[in-house]
């Protein structure tokens, strides 16, 4: 480079070769000005620029952090600023920033966007709402800001606000396939299928390489009961998409119900667990922002890697990731809450060989799941007799049903998802299945054939919680027939023998209540059970204990304390069969 050039020449030859995309030559002409200019606001914000199209966020965070104190009013410095603060999981500080940059620019409808996201990432949906109202006010046709608005109402379970919302941008854009997909996915919480396969259709038909409409197609058929041409539609989507990790799920939630052919659905749960694991821990983005990991999820796999290791299981990358997980745990003065823990990128390069491999514990076959010394006619009689239908069966499983369920649940990498409590879940469609899992549905059925009926398994997923959680699933019914929830974590390990177990209220939910009702609102119903005087059955935990009942009643995890180490840690499994009718 010519060292003899201007300053000012100098950056009009970098933004050149930045332009070009040649960044090496840009970056050494903008640092050649930097040092002559270390405080210049266009130098440090061209800098930020290029780092983060280069990938290195934390160096574009300090280019665009220096930028902002150069010029504290520039509110696209601010923006920029609070995007690599975010991808940094310095969540706190990116929404202040975004924050001054809408203080700065109040009409402008992409920081109001980028604002909303966040709210929206971070729960906080009041917020995100209020966010998209105000942009809206000066951009009442912005499509972007009317299907975000949507998406937060949806999350918030005001379907027919965020359905209005939709229906508003698809006026401005008839044929936008992003916005046909939403109102395609608000139509089917409504139980609106027909509507929205045909939205789906729409998208479908204007723009046949979209992956996502059809997905959507693909849930509506399956909602119509038309699973065959349901599959044939993710099928589409992944021909398309080949990595996409919506349409593994719904594909493999889709043949869950087809029991009889075991292979399908034990190869579409795995196909779909690891392409979520790829997605989630091989992400490029992730080589240059590192990663921020709840600490209970921390806590949990670091004590199944240490019992994988115990038990001679070589997962690919274990040593690594003990080697770098433990320390990172210790950082964590309570390591039982959702406070993150933040992942450098060399520490997750240690760490992700592990953490996207998909190792899944391999089940004996058996001639029974069910335990064959219970009564089933008995209990089946029992079960119809109820008023309402609430059943509890000790010594479900056969002992070594048992011990194969309590195997997979320690050995398996299948406890990825998330929620508020500190517990995590793990489910049919993302590899939480066997033909063991699959042969204790088709048992049911053939044991009690009046309580089950033609009902198809519609749900299959297992629950992993902190030891002294205190708290566990929030009030909520099921959208099924009949649901079937079963422990198996040894009885003497609970602290509590008179709690741990599950709480069944029994009046059922309203008929034309929607899922979201059913399962977001707990204010909601308390308040209707207390309308209803409703009386809760309080059923303790037990090892191999099972309760069955109607999947409309309302039901909540009872208190939890249990003995802390990780096979001590309670572990719950649901069935689902059928599907509630409105």
């Amino acid at each position: 480079m010519n060292a003899s050039l201007a300053p000012a020449d100098q950056m009009q030859l970098a933004v050149h070769f930045h332009s070009q995309g040649q960044l090496d030559n840009a970056r050494t002409l903008y640092e050649g000005v930097l040092r002559q200019f270390p405080n210049d606001f266009g130098v440090r914000y061209h800098l930020g620029l290029l780092e983060s199209q280069a990938g290195d966020v934390e160096r574009a965070a300090l280019h665009f952090d220096r930028a902002v104190q150069a010029s504290p009013h520039n509110a696209d410095a601010q923006n920029n600023l609070a995007f690599t603060l975010q991808q940094l999981g310095r969540e706190a500080e990116a929404l202040a920033a975004y924050e001054q940059a809408q203080a700065l620019r109040p009409d402008d409808a992409d920081i109001a966007i980028n604002l909303g996201l966040l709210h929206k990432k971070l729960q906080q949906w009041p917020q995100a709402l209020a966010c998209f109202d105000r942009a809206l006010q000066s951009h009442p046709q912005h499509v972007a800001l009317l299907c975000n608005r949507g998406n937060v109402l949806q999350l918030m379970g005001q379907q027919p606000e965020a359905l209005t919302s939709y229906e508003q941008a698809l006026r401005v854009e008839p044929d936008n396939p992003v916005v046909l997909c939403n109102v395609s996915n608000a139509l089917s919480e409504l139980a609106r299928y027909q509507e929205a396969l045909d939205s789906a259709e729409r998208a479908t038909r204007a723009h046949p390489r979209h992956a996502q409409a059809w997905v959507e197609r693909g849930n509506a058929l399956r909602l119509l009961d038309r699973t065959a041409e349901a599959v044939v539609s993710f099928d589409k989507a992944l021909a398309l998409e080949p990595s996409m990790v919506q349409a593994h799920t719904s594909l493999a939630a889709t043949v869950l119900s087809d029991s009889v052919d075991t292979p399908r659905v034990i190869e579409a749960g795995r196909k779909s667990l690891a392409a979520y694991l790829q997605a989630t821990w091989q992400s490029p983005r992730l080589q240059h922002t590192g990663v921020a990991i709840s600490a209970f999820k921390l806590k949990h796999d670091v004590q199944q890697a240490r019992w994988l290791q115990r038990h001679a299981h070589d997962v690919p990358g274990l040593a690594a990731f003990l080697k770098t997980a433990e320390p990172l745990l210790k950082q964590v003065p309570d390591a039982a809450t959702p406070l993150a823990v933040r992942a450098s990128p060399s520490e997750l390069a240690r760490m992700k060989v592990y953490l996207s491999a998909s190792w899944l514990h391999a089940m004996p076959s058996m001639p029974d799941v069910l335990n064959p010394a219970n009564d089933w006619r008995a209990l089946e009689e029992a079960y119809l007799a109820g008023t309402p239908e609430i059943l509890t069966i000790d010594n479900f499983l056969s002992e070594p049903a048992l011990k194969a369920f309590q195997d997979f649940a320690h050995a398996s990498r299948v406890w990825h998802g998330e929620y508020a409590n500190s517990y995590l879940g793990a489910f049919a469609n993302r590899g939480f299945n066997s033909p063991l899992h699959l042969q204790l549905a088709r048992e049911l059925r053939q044991r009690m054939p009046l309580v089950f009926q033609d009902y198809l398994l519609t749900q299959l997923w297992g629950f992993k919680y902190e030891p002294a959680l205190t708290r566990g699933i929030n009030v909520h019914a099921d959208f099924a027939k009949v649901n079937l929830n079963f422990w198996i974590a040894p009885s003497e390990h609970n602290l509590d023998p008179d709690s741990g177990g599950l709480k069944v209220y029994d009046v059922p939910a309203p008929e034309d209540w929607t899922f979201e009702q059913y399962n977001i609102d707990s204010t909601l119903i308390y308040s209707f059970l207390q309308q209803h005087e409703a009386k809760c059955v309080t059923v303790p935990h037990r090892c191999n204990r099972a309760v069955l009942f109607n999947s409309a009643l309302f039901h909540e995890t009872d208190t939890i304390r249990f003995v802390d180490s990780y096979e001590s840690r309670r572990v719950n499994m649901t069935y689902l069969f059928g599907r509630q009718l409105r």
